[in-house]
């Protein structure tokens, strides 16, 4: 993620695809709150695979020291050293040429005195912090909302969060940064195929002491190993598989209380949202090893919890104990 230095502080500043600098709070995205900035002074873009700056001012750019020509597009390299309306106290150095990408970064306030600040936490679609043996928040990007999402663990609750947004954890503060646009991959299914969603096999052992899953489309099969949070998710397909019997409607089938999970499974509440987490992290870092999306695994409401997939199979033993593709006709 590429960043400048700013003369008056040694704090990064991380830079978005487009990234504005002017003195208009509601418009850009570092504000200088200086006479001799324009309202949109400066633009720094991510454009073919390099970092570009363009001058939209009228007091000008100076880059080493030379004014750029206005609204034209000028490579940025390692070291370049960028002046706003020729004021020395307006000034940064290019230190890193990274890509953009979405991370949550130590707040600057908490990073203005010598210590040296934390690095970025860079988001990779599912995270546990400050980690999966102690995670106190869960940040995931939820692709059917186009958004990241932050659950706070100890409370169950779930919120959205926006560019900018402030976020607490292991008594750090820390920023949300969209620094990347992944919308390209959103819509990204097993081999690129959007059109073909992955059926998910689930194979239980005849006591139930073991589960492995597997997903399946016409061309790919991606093994996602025995673990014991694919008991919980298959425990949760055949919920749905229940309910599909039923003939409920499709929004209403597969819901069940967290409390009912953790009677059912035999786990206190806190190992249930693990495991819930764990299934979900697993499928989003199996996918995203082979540029690979889908939308989370378990779907979540307030109190309660499903299974989101539509096509599955559990089997129990060799016995195929479900088939979502026979319930179709039954709902």
């Amino acid at each position: 993620m590429a960043y400048l230095i700013p003369s008056n502080t040694k704090c990064p500043l991380y830079l978005k695809t487009f990234h504005q600098f002017g003195r208009l709070v509601s418009a850009v995205d570092t504000l200088i709150d200086s006479p001799e900035m324009s309202r949109i002074h400066a633009i720094i873009e991510w454009v073919d695979n390099a970092w570009f700056i363009r001058d939209l001012s009228k007091n000008g750019v100076w880059l080493n020291n030379e004014r750029i020509s206005a609204n034209s597009l000028y490579r940025l390299t390692l070291a370049d050293h960028i002046c706003f309306a020729d004021q020395k106290n307006i000034s940064f150095v290019v230190e890193n040429l990274d890509e953009p990408r979405d991370a949550l970064i130590p707040y600057a306030e908490a990073t203005q005195d010598n210590e040296q600040a934390k690095a970025p936490i860079y988001l990779e679609h599912y995270h546990f912090l400050p980690s999966e043996k102690a995670p106190e928040i869960i940040v995931f990007y939820d692709i059917a909302e186009k958004s990241w999402f932050c659950e706070n663990f100890a409370e169950a609750t779930i919120s959205k969060i926006s560019d900018g947004e402030l976020l607490q954890f292991s008594h750090s503060m820390w920023q949300l940064i969209k620094g990347a646009n992944i919308s390209e991959k959103e819509t990204v299914a097993i081999n690129g195929k959007t059109e073909q969603k992955p059926t998910f096999i689930f194979n239980i052992s005849q006591d139930e002491e073991l589960t492995e899953l597997t997903l399946q489309n016409d061309t790919d099969s991606i093994s996602c190993d025995i673990r014991s949070h694919h008991y919980l998710t298959a425990l949760l397909a055949r919920y749905r598989s229940h309910d599909c019997h039923k003939s409920l409607p499709e929004h209403l089938q597969g819901w069940r209380t967290i409390e009912q999970l953790t009677k059912d499974i035999g786990l206190s509440e806190s190992h249930v949202n693990i495991q819930i987490h764990r299934a979900r992290k697993q499928l989003a870092d199996k996918l995203q090893a082979l540029g690979l999306y889908a939308p989370l695994l378990i779907e979540r409401r307030k109190g309660q919890v499903r299974f989101a997939a539509t096509d599955y199979k559990i089997f129990k033993g060799q016995t195929l104990e479900v088939d979502s593709t026979q319930l179709a006709g039954i709902s």
